[in-house]
Formats: structure tokens, C-alpha cells, sequence
């Protein structure tokens, strides 16, 4: 079966253009020598019972004509298209022979083979360069050696984007999840010394101890860490950028992707990951990020640029920079999660921003795909349901919008109809390698209490309770983390108080709306019930059970 057919009887579900791009993207590293022939790389499992050793599976599709009739296992970084003249392979096996081999994890004494792809290669001619015959795969159990294998940390549901100068109103409000963001290009420059596979970086002390402090307070408190890891720009460190990429205008770009496509942007990145995953592991002194999430929405580029491309381009550049971090973070706590994000935009594209813009659902299965072919991991699943518009918090009326319905071709996903998303996310193909359903985090919502001049306070604070109540009866939900803790400056501009507070003008002092109680209270077990009554006339109701199937009080 020639590899096109391979590929549309692994895809048939979906569209011809997605069948097209899929087979233009997968297929642009084969070189035309190897038309009549494959070799398909199966998986790269760290070994359970030797965790220094890599199994590699593969099979061959037809029989290629060789100089030698051997097969070669190569390993590949990210930045590399092909192998050029290398002549550095892993290991060969006559054509003929079973295709499994046994590798190292670690190369050399101070770098690990978790971050490249294995590929099979032939020598067509005697002298001639070798030539890729195969997908990229890399390896999918990197927890397998990870020195923390403690299960995951969940108290409960209730979360909150917290604002940094104000945690202890943060903690007050008993949240079980917190989300702050990490912006990338501060953490080089001076202060702290770092190496990585042989080579020192120096990092920026002051900005790594202020995430110390949020983390370690968080963590100190009892509170599951999620960290939003967000690139952007610094001119002092331009290989952390694709290759020619400028600053682009505030209204285009505010974050880029990360650069692995050049050795030493693969090797920066590399090092940042591998910083972080273990300065905040738990252990170290520093407090523990539990959740990772890589980048931030990523079907709209204004919070990822990475230029003008389709989007089966864009989430393969997007899915190999993540498994970078995947490596770095799974192999040092086995059961952290590592997740990417999008939006509320399932089916339609968003509607702000200026470039590259995508649907949400094309996204998570294109990325879901390329993780099949390369590699299959456990990534988890970051959404941000919010209510469409955006300045009406009374998302119960979504369904009458015309963006929004009970069908996986449904524009919008908000908590009116969330289901959707967590039944997609039951699909087969979708699954964990152990066949779960992979973990998924509300890591960002929330509803305004200013809707363009009128006052909603109150309806924010019905949406607070409704929305916390669907999230909490909701078996797949891991985390719900409502945006935000106080009202952003840039967001009241555009007509939105999202804030559970908002500070007096005149004196600065936190001003709690009435969303600030519910939502401190809503998972109380005494109290959730008394703070929700309110909101029951608002929305026609006697019992949340009229609403919520699986409704349940917290215990």
C-alpha cells in the first residue's frame, strides 16, 4: 500500500482538504527515492523494566533497492529537515531482519535522547547521502524516568487566574487552582548560572524570584500550580524566535512561537524547560507548578505568531516545540500535566486579531494527528469557554446567539453547551494511550460585570455559580479557573470588568462585586447552597437539577 493510502485509511473521518494538507505536510520530508518503499516507525517507549533503554519498533513497506540492503536508525532534531551528510547512525539491520531496536536513553553523560525523533534511512548508492524513509517518532513515556512519580495533587475544581500583588485575597477565597503566567523571554540574563547538555545560560534572577514567591506561596497553602508559559519578544535573545522574525505591532502579535527550528534556538528552549520543570518541581525549595500550559490559544497567532501559514503547518511547527517541553517536564514529574489551549472559537474563526486565525476543533485534531504519527503522549487539554459575546455574562442565552448549539459543528463552545467538547474528547482517536479520556482544564473564563456602560454584577455573579456548578458535575473536568481576580486595565478599555474586585480610583482598596462571595463560598459544603439561592429567579429555576443533569451540592 503506497504511503498516500496509508495515510487516507488512517484519516478517511476527515475532510478531502484536510486529507491534502495532512499528506503535504507529513509527506515534504521523503525524499522522491523512496516513492515505492516506507518504513514506518511504530512507537519509541522508554523500557519499563530498564528505564535506560529505548525500544524502537518499526516495519517496512516494500522492498527498496540499497547499496547495502540495510536499514539504518537514525536519530533527529527538530531544526533538521533531513540528514544531509551525516553518517551517524544509532544502529542498522539487514532488510529482512526484525526492525526493533534497543538505545540508550543518554547519548552522551549529559544529554538524553528524549527530545529527538528516530527515523529509518537507506544508502541508495555506495558513497550516496542517506536518505529518510520513514515518519518522525519520538519518544511517548519520557515519565518513565521521571524521579517524581507521585500522582497529581487535586483538591477540588475551584481556580483562579490570580494577580501576583494581591495573593493573599487570592488565597482567602479557598481556591484549590491557581493560574499564573510566565512570560518566557524574561527568564535569560543574569543572576543565575544553568547548564544544559554541557552548555551554561545565565538567567534572570530578579524575574526567576518573583515566580518564586507566587509558587512557593501557592504551594505553601495547598494550592495546585498552573503556569502559562508565554514567549515574548526581547531583543536581547532573538534565537528564541523563528528564523527573520521581527517584532511585529501590538494589534498583530503580542506573543510568538517558541524557535526550534535552529540548533541554537532548539537548544534554548531546551534549557528553559528543562529549568524550570526542575527548579519547580516540589523538591527543590521553590514551591511546585503542577499544570503546564505551552503558549496560549493557539488558534489565533496573535498570541503565538509564527507568520502566515495553513494551519496543518502551523500546528506541526506548534506540536514539535511542545514536545519539547513534554520531555523536559514529564521527565522530571511523571504526572504533571502538559497541555496547549484554544479558545471558545470550535468551529468558526476567532474574531479578534489580525493574522493567522483558525478554528479550535481543526486545531485539536490536527495536533491530536501529527501526535499519532510522531509519538503518541498524554497531553491534556487547556479550554476557555467563554460566553459569546464576550460582554454578555449571561451565558444561559448563548443558544439564542446563532454562534452557538448542542452539535459538534456548533461555532462557539461556552458553558451553555460544554458538553460538547468534553463528548468530543471521548472519541477513540482521542483518547490517552491507555484509552482515558485525556484530562482536560477550563484554565481561563469569565464574565464581565460592565456590559459596554450598563452594570451585570449581579449577572456575573449568577454566571460565577452557574458556570461553576456545570464545571463541578462534569466527570471530565479537571480545573476550573475563572479569569480574573481583579479587573485588567487593557480589558475595561474594551468595555469588560471581568474582575471578582476592582480597585477603588480613589484609594486603591479592593472593591469586592458581589461574584467575590459566591464565588469564595460556591464549593463550601455549608455555604455553597445559601450563596447560589439568588441566582435560581434570575434563571427560571426552583433546583440547579433543571439545569445541570448529575447537578450535586458539594460534600
Amino acid at each position: 500500500m503506497t504511503k498516500q493510502c496509508r495515510l487516507r485509511a488512517i484519516i478517511g473521518r476527515y475532510s478531502g482538504l484536510l486529507f491534502a494538507m495532512l499528506c503535504m505536510v507529513l509527506l515534504s520530508g521523503f525524499q522522491s527515492y523512496a516513492a515505492d518503499f516506507t518504513g514506518s516507525i511504530q512507537s519509541a517507549l522508554i523500557n519499563q523494566y530498564d528505564t535506560r533503554k529505548i525500544n524502537v519498533s518499526a516495519v517496512l513497506t516494500g522492498t527498496p533497492a540499497t547499496a547495502d540492503n540495510r536499514i539504518y536508525l537514525f536519530e533527529i532534531a527538530p531544526y533538521e529537515k533531513d540528514l544531509g551528510a551525516r553518517t551517524d547512525y544509532i544502529e542498522s539491520r539487514a532488510i529482512g531482519e526484525n526492525l526493533t531496536f534497543t538505545v540508550d536513553v543518554f547519548k552522551n553523560p549529559g544529554a538524553m535522547r528524549i527530545y529527538d525523533a528516530f527515523v529509518l534511512a537507506v544508502q541508495p548508492g555506495v558513497g550516496q547521502p542517506f536518505q529518510i524513509i520513514s515518519n518522525r517518532c519520538y519518544v511517548s513515556n519520557p515519565e518513565m524516568i521521571a524521579p517524581d512519580q507521585s500522582p497529581a495533587v487535586n483538591r477540588g475544581k475551584k481556580g483562579l487566574m490570580v494577580d501576583p500583588n494581591i495573593l493573599q485575597d487570592a488565597i482567602s477565597l479557598n481556591i484549590k487552582h491557581a493560574s499564573i503566567a510566565i512570560s518566557t523571554e524574561l527568564l535569560f540574563g543574569k543572576g543565575i548560572s544553568y547548564t544544559h547538555e554541557g552548555i551554561n545560560y545565565e538567567l534572570n534572577l530578579q524575574y526567576v524570584n518573583l515566580i518564586d514567591q507566587q509558587v512557593k506561596t501557592l504551594t505553601a497553602n495547598g494550592i495546585s500550580v498552573t503556569a502559562v508559559l508565554l514567549n515574548g519578544w526581547n531583543d536581547a535573545y532573538p534565537q528564541l524566535y523563528r528564523p527573520g522574525q521581527t517584532k511585529m505591532p501590538s494589534d498583530a502579535a503580542v506573543y510568538y512561537s517558541f524557535n526550534v527550528e535552529t540548533e541554537q534556538g532548539f537548544r534554548m528552549v531546551k534549557a528553559l524547560a528543562s529549568f524550570m520543570a526542575k527548579r519547580y518541581n516540589g523538591r527543590s525549595g521553590y514551591g511546585k507548578i503542577q499544570n503546564w500550559v505551552i503558549g496560549n490559544e493557539l488558534n489565533n497567532q496573535y498570541w503565538n505568531y509564527a507568520g502566515n501559514m495553513d494551519v496543518a503547518s502551523y500546528t506541526l511547527l506548534y506540536q514539535r516545540t511542545f514536545r519539547v517541553f513534554y520531555a523536559a517536564i514529564k521527565s522530571v514529574c511523571a504526572n504533571d500535566d502538559v497541555m496547549f489551549s484554544i479558545d471558545n472559537y470550535w468551529n468558526s474563526l476567532p474574531e479578534s486579531g489580525s493574522v493567522g486565525k483558525y478554528k479550535g476543533r481543526d486545531i485539536l485534531e490536527y495536533f491530536n494527528y501529527f501526535d499519532m504519527q510522531e509519538g503518541r503522549t498524554d497531553w491534556a487539554l487547556a479550554l476557555h469557554p467563554y460566553s459569546y459575546p464576550l460582554h454578555n455574562p449571561a451565558f444561559w442565552d448563548d443558544l439564542q446567539s446563532g454562534k452557538c448549539n448542542d452539535t459538534n459543528d456548533t461555532p462557539v463552545i461556552s458553558f451553555a453547551n460544554l458538553h460538547v467538547a468534553t463528548d468530543f474528547m471521548q472519541n477513540a482517536t482521542i483518547r490517552k494511550r491507555n484509552g482515558e479520556v485525556r484530562n482536560i482544564y477550563l484554565t481561563e473564563q469569565g464574565f464581565t460585570a460592565m456590559d459596554q456602560g450598563t452594570d451585570t454584577s449581579v449577572q456575573q455573579a449568577v454566571a460565577v455559580a452557574y458556570s461553576h456548578y456545570i464545571a463541578d458535575a462534569n466527570p471530565y473536568i479537571k480545573a476550573y479557573m475563572l479569569s480574573r481576580q481583579l479587573d485588567h486595565v487593557t480589558e475595561t478599555k474594551d468595555g469588560l470588568a471581568l474582575g471578582l474586585s476592582y480597585a477603588d480610583p480613589a484609594t486603591g482598596a479592593l472593591v469586592y462585586r458581589p461574584a467575590h462571595d459566591v464565588f469564595k463560598y460556591i464549593d463550601d459544603p455549608a455555604m455553597s447552597q445559601s450563596v447560589s439561592d439568588f441566582a435560581k429567579p434570575y434563571l427560571g429555576i426552583i433546583s440547579w437539577s433543571q439545569l445541570i443533569p448529575g447537578f450535586h451540592l458539594p460534600q
